[in-house]
């Protein structure tokens, strides 16, 4: 679980990590709760706990609100690499879907 966190934090905060263009670099955050203690994020979201965490990553279930309890899902990790963005864009392909339908 706390890697989670950390992945979750990563994402929306470190310009360094590799999925912050999907998250951070659009604005996406994560709740005040949650980004201010692992504890609080642990304890919210241990009912929801997979019984395989190895094969799960957080998702967000409306990718336009933070991470925050309600908002997130577990999926399994080879799902989480189809979704899409926040912006619309896959993973490793750097374009939305709305420059997309501009083309």
């Amino acid at each position: 679980m706390k890697s989670q966190h950390a992945w979750m934090i990563g994402a929306c905060y470190s310009s360094k990590h590799p999925d912050f263009s999907r998250y951070g670099g659009i604005d996406v955050a994560v709740a005040p709760r949650w980004r201010e203690s692992p504890d609080a994020f642990i304890n919210d979201m241990m009912d929801s706990l997979p019984r395989r965490l190895a094969e799960r990553q957080l998702a967000l279930r409306n990718p336009r609100r933070p991470f925050e309890p309600g908002n997130v899902e577990w999926v399994f990790t080879s799902k989480h690499r189809g979704l899409r963005a926040p912006d619309g864009a896959r993973p490793g392909t750097g374009s939305s879907l709305s420059r997309q339908r501009r083309m």
